[in-house]
């Protein structure tokens, strides 16, 4: 009996102990505006926003709210704290898809300069929980990127989520710890302006996309415009860009729009950038193979097609532009078959595989322009 109450005892001490609150971590915070920001073109009202929007009356509702998604922003910094941590407070104008892991749409990645002076992954981490209306102040909650770092200094990049709009944002670290801004290490600023490719669709973090990779991997400084479904050539796009401080302007223009836009639109565009930039050399890439060619002969002719005609008419239209380029790789992706997430959008490795295999022709470009 006496063993029987003790038992008894020994079980609801157990159950209090893990019944109670843990700990909270002492952390100190500090706005993510007094660190550096990186992968910003345009001044905005909303900082984390990447064009002013309501500057652009052209734009659709969808088109806006993709712009005020964080695509591409990171947060640089130093510190020698052991622990690293966000609180973000999200916007309205978020998504996420069935492949799409809430880790990039709506969370953040963390990656840290190494030994020989590469940023390399170190973390990623979201709140488990879809970017709905009522979930929003539950995702306010900070968010423990990391715990258990080494002693000294380290190089952090923080980048931000795919497809969510923030107001606001703090990157913690353990109390007493230092945190400082770090200059950008990154040379030249070029644009990128592309469709849910660019935008990091089905990437698995938010620094594992394309522009993500090609940036650490030349330490040029990329500023993403990815617009998922919504990269068609725009003529008042082409102005944004041309009224931005960019050196160049890199473009995945030919996987969104139909043939008929991009006959109609290419020269429009280039000429809408080049009414503000005369000098500003743009890289036109073709895209890349989907694997829903596969097995769907109409799906296979359309594809083909779209190719064909992209190849036939910036043949025509690099001789009529001076500075205006054409990098046609073929398999960015590679030829196994291996990469993608869902017929269309590969997954990170992928995307690794592209930034690779456009690396060489477009330094080669950006070269002629004094741009190393």
């Amino acid at each position: 009996m006496k063993r029987l109450f003790l038992a008894v005892v020994a079980s609801m001490l157990v159950l209090s102990l893990s019944a109670a609150p843990k700990k909270q971590p002492k952390v100190d915070y500090v706005d993510a505006l007094q660190l550096t920001m990186i992968g910003k073109l345009c001044e905005t009202t909303n900082p984390y926003h990447r064009i002013e929007v309501e500057a652009v009356p052209e734009l659709s509702k969808g088109e806006a709210r993709l712009l005020c998604q964080t695509s591409g922003l990171a947060i640089l910094f130093k510190t020698n704290a052991s622990a690293i941590y966000v609180k973000p407070t999200y916007g309205t104008k978020n998504s996420w898809g069935p492949n799409s892991p809430l880790s990039a749409t709506t969370g953040f990645n963390l990656f840290i300069k190494d030994k020989k002076g590469e940023f390399i992954w170190a973390s990623s981490k979201a709140h488990k929980m879809t970017p709905i209306a009522g979930n929003l102040q539950k995702m306010s909650r900070p968010i423990e990127m990391i715990n258990g770092l080494y002693k000294g200094e380290k190089e952090c990049i923080i980048y931000l989520p795919l497809a969510s709009e923030l107001t606001a944002l703090e990157i913690g670290v353990n109390k007493g710890a230092t945190i400082e801004a770090l200059p950008n290490p990154f040379r030249h600023t070029i644009a990128v302006f592309g469709s849910s490719f660019t935008h990091g669709a089905n990437a698995s973090g938010a620094g594992l996309t394309w522009p993500a990779f090609f940036s650490r991997s030349t330490g040029l400084h990329l500023c993403s415009f990815g617009m998922s479904g919504n990269s068609k050539l725009q003529p008042y796009l082409g102005e944004v860009f041309g009224k931005s401080k960019a050196d160049a302007l890199l473009c995945d223009a030919f996987s969104n729009p139909t043939i008929a836009q991009i006959g109609s639109r290419i020269r429009p565009f280039i000429e809408a950038v080049r009414k503000h930039n005369p000098n500003m050399p743009i890289i036109f890439l073709n895209t890349i193979y989907r694997e829903n060619r596969n097995f769907k002969p109409a799906y296979e002719k359309k594809e083909q097609s779209r190719i064909e005609f992209v190849e036939k008419t910036m043949k025509e239209v690099v001789k009529e532009y001076k500075g205006v380029y054409f990098v046609n790789v073929p398999n960015q992706t590679g030829t196994d078959h291996v990469t993608s997430a869902d017929g269309v959008h590969p997954y990170s490795y992928g995307y690794h595989r592209w930034a690779k295999a456009i690396e060489k022709p477009v330094l080669k470009i950006l070269k002629k322009h004094k741009i190393k």
